[in-house]
């Protein structure tokens, strides 16, 4: 099982705690960093094929690849960047779940897990 654990600091923001590969640090400095509490432009460019096939945020950039999203460090030194690829679904579910369970509730604590192909945010106070 992979995962990301996120805590709120005291201006209300979420940073890096604990991860267990560079992929999933990757979907976390995302969702903590590039969306926030701002997820509705980052679902709509991955919903519409006319929003254009790249984008970044602050720290990561974005690419579609037919049905897939990779999610890439845009700072990373490595010669080919690690990628997170997930299928379009998956990512539109996990800015929901974000959205949801993070933007509107504010947990002290953020996990995301991934196992059998799926993404699962479960959050503490």
């Amino acid at each position: 099982m992979e995962f990301i654990k996120l805590t709120i600091s005291i201006s209300g923001h979420y940073r890096y705690q604990d991860a267990s590969n560079e992929e999933m640090t990757i979907l976390g400095h995302f969702l903590a960093t590039d969306v926030g509490y701002h997820p509705s432009s980052f679902k709509e460019w991955g919903i519409n094929d006319d929003w254009g096939d790249s984008t970044n945020g602050n720290l990561t950039a974005l690419d579609k690849d037919n049905n897939y999203i990779l999610l890439t460090d845009l700072y990373s030194e490595e010669a080919s960047p690690t990628a997170l690829k997930m299928t379009r679904e998956q990512y539109v579910q996990v800015i929901n779940e974000w959205e949801e369970k993070v933007c509107k509730l504010k947990p002290k604590e953020v996990t995301i897990r991934y196992d059998n192909d799926e993404f699962i945010i479960e959050t503490k106070d």
